[in-house]
């Protein structure tokens, strides 16, 4: 008798189904028109909200009709929100090219004419754009954005988070995209951890609706921001004339050697991960109403790549689970409390080779890994309706990963939004604010 190496209970496992978006019910799509959209809004309070990251490897992006095809079905949202890293150019070009223009316009192309865009900012190669439905424009109001590195001496962008917050109705909503710290070993598990407080605890200073209520489309960052309010940008502040990309790695890690190695390898901090330390619920949570963290997160499945390659192809889901790291932070670090995650029944999102379905083939064959996430905060007003990858979308190392929500907003119907005028202004989109809600053109 021939022993199966792997238990008989375990091979009866099998791969649950996706959350995508063909398991949402066609009736959430959006009424005709606009005025039919607008009212059915602040009648029920009722908003859908599509949230995308995607790590695009400096890659070229697909077509727009690919991307509507995979990521953002028409009429289907009021609000729509895209998290990306390494967005068209490697982090050390993005010092000297940080504009996200050739995105942004691929973006606009793909949702048309009925989405208007609101706020990017772009942190070096990282970058959040978001956009409205024209129906629910009136309803917005201050529009804020923020970026907090957390790379390089902990002052450089090619690690850390970007950040819009604004006001829809009378709920408070917060978008934070970040790209945390590579690599597959306890050290950088920490590290990320780390930098998971430290960008929620900037954004939550920066980002608060509370400081300023009627301060629509303010920035301070060390980032660059374009707000489709004001046109606020940012100039890059920070001197970075002796970067040299030759020290950069494929993950825009620092090498043993070099200039900075000093700060990337030794800096210490005095943090406690332990569960029982550290703040008990994340700045974010009691800040805001809604709450969205995602991005190249980075947090793997622990595992030797022969032991998970052979959970996958023997779809032992539950096992995989249990060994990633997010999943198990989620449960048992407190600054995680507060936000939950939907089902992760899609495969790894990390890392293919190029224009394949298969798992690194490299001398390193890295783990494959759950690193693409998006998580909320848990909420009676927040129902999660799709949360997916886009397996067909194979440009990147990384798939493309998206989530859907209906979140159910506050709205004063008693409060009269005014339609804005257009300002003038040359060259792209320009708008006129008022406190009372946002500007149309």
């Amino acid at each position: 008798m021939v022993r199966s190496s792997i238990p008989t209970l375990l091979l009866m496992n099998h791969w649950p189904r996706p959350l995508a978006d063909d398991m949402i019910d066609s009736t959430t799509a959006l009424p005709q028109t606009h005025d039919e959209i607008r009212a059915q809004v602040e009648e029920t309070g009722d908003l859908l909200i599509r949230v995308v990251t995607w790590n695009q490897e400096t890659k070229e992006p697909p077509t727009p009709e690919t991307l509507v095809k995979h990521l953002f079905p028409e009429c289907m949202y009021h609000i729509i929100v895209v998290g990306t890293q390494e967005c068209e150019n490697t982090f050390a070009k993005s010092i000297i090219f940080p504009t996200k223009e050739k995105w942004e316009s691929t973006l606009q192309k793909a949702l048309g004419p009925e989405y208007d865009p609101i706020r990017s900012h772009s942190l070096q190669a990282s970058h959040i754009i978001a956009f409205a439905h024209k129906s629910v424009l009136p309803l917005i109001s201050n529009v804020r954005s923020h970026a907090v590195p957390t790379g390089i001496a902990e002052t450089m962008g090619n690690k850390g988070g970007v950040g819009i917050s604004m006001s829809i109705g009378d709920s408070t909503f917060a978008f934070l995209n970040a790209h945390l710290a590579a690599h597959h070993n306890q050290r950088a598990t920490e590290l990320r951890v780390r930098e998971f407080r430290k960008i929620s605890k900037g954004m939550a200073t920066n980002l608060s609706q509370q400081k300023d209520g009627n301060n629509i489309g303010s920035s301070n960052s060390t980032g660059s921001s374009s707000n489709y309010f004001d046109c606020a940008t940012d100039v890059l502040a920070t001197d970075h004339n002796n970067i040299d990309e030759e020290v950069l790695l494929d993950d825009g890690e620092i090498i043993s050697s070099g200039p900075y190695s000093q700060y990337h390898h030794h800096h210490h901090h005095n943090d406690d991960h332990r569960t029982d330390a550290g703040p008990i619920l994340n700045p974010l949570v009691e800040l805001f109403n809604f709450v969205f963290w995602f991005g190249d997160l980075n947090f793997r499945i622990n595992g030797t790549r022969e032991v998970v390659d052979g959970m996958l192809e023997n779809h032992m889901h539950d096992a995989l689970l249990c060994n990633d790291e997010l999943t198990m932070l989620l449960r048992f670090n407190r600054i995680f409390a507060g936000f939950a995650e939907g089902p992760l029944n899609f495969f790894p999102t990390y890392k293919f080779d190029y224009m394949s379905d298969h798992y690194d083939s490299s001398h390193k064959r890295r783990v494959p890994s759950w690193t693409d996430r998006i998580i909320f905060k848990s909420d009676a007003n927040i129902q999660l309706l799709s949360y997916c990858s886009a397996p067909s979308i194979r440009s990147s190392d990384h798939r493309p990963v998206y989530a859907t929500f209906r979140g159910r907003i506050n709205v004063d119907n008693n409060q009269k939004f005014k339609i804005p005028s257009a300002a003038i202004g040359g060259g792209g989109s320009s708008w006129e604010t008022k406190n009372e809600g946002c500007c149309v053109q």
